[in-house]
């Protein structure tokens, strides 16, 4: 097994373990930051199925994270309310990760989305190298992707679609690796629209 494979095996395990064990001593912000786990190791579902637990059980009407589980229906053995922070900013947190990546040297748009999400979109949610990128989701297919670069510079962008082409470019140069990936060198201000052009 190569060392990329035994990674992901250790980290699948890893994840399978927290489940397995069980949440009796969970706090809210537990299935908020495991959801940031599970998005990172691109388990879309897993990711959004503890977000919808934290958003349930966890939080009160006004959406103050309350630590223990309001529902008592088992996600925890705690039902106290004090109310905390930490776990609204990991929902945030989480949702980001399932949508957009670049921890990795390059950019990766809905990497852990689950396969319901069949229509989706965000705006200018901003990535390493400050870049802000959009994109676009229909029939549960990527439509397009919107690169904006604020300071100028390179990156490289993971094609979520085989065939594309650029709708919209000014200030960026494509280079294409033909390895799935395209390398994105840009003046300050660049925007570059890439759409599907697969049907």
């Amino acid at each position: 097994m190569g060392g990329r494979a035994r990674a992901q095996t250790i980290i699948k395990n890893s994840i399978h373990l927290l489940d397995s064990i069980g949440p009796d001593y969970w706090c809210g912000y537990s299935y908020a930051w495991l959801a940031n786990m599970k998005a990172r190791a691109k388990d879309g579902e897993g990711a959004a199925s503890d977000l919808s637990i934290f958003a349930k059980a966890f939080c009160s009407v006004n959406s103050f994270h309350l630590n223990g589980d309001q529902t008592k229906s088992g996600y925890s053995k705690f039902t106290y309310r004090p109310f905390t922070l930490e776990g609204n900013f990991a929902f945030a947190a989480g949702l980001q990760e399932m949508l957009l990546q670049s921890y990795a040297g390059f950019i990766e748009v809905m990497p852990a989305v689950p396969s319901d999400w069949r229509d989706i979109s965000f705006d200018d949610l901003r990535t390493e190298g400050a870049f802000l990128v959009s994109a676009k989701k229909v029939a549960g297919e990527m439509a397009e992707v919107k690169i904006v670069s604020e300071k100028g510079g390179s990156t490289k962008l993971k094609l979520p679609f085989t065939k594309w082409n650029a709708a919209y470019n000014k200030g960026f140069k494509i280079v294409n690796t033909h390895d799935g990936f395209i390398v994105l060198n840009s003046k300050p201000e660049a925007i570059l629209v890439l759409k599907n052009i697969s049907k």
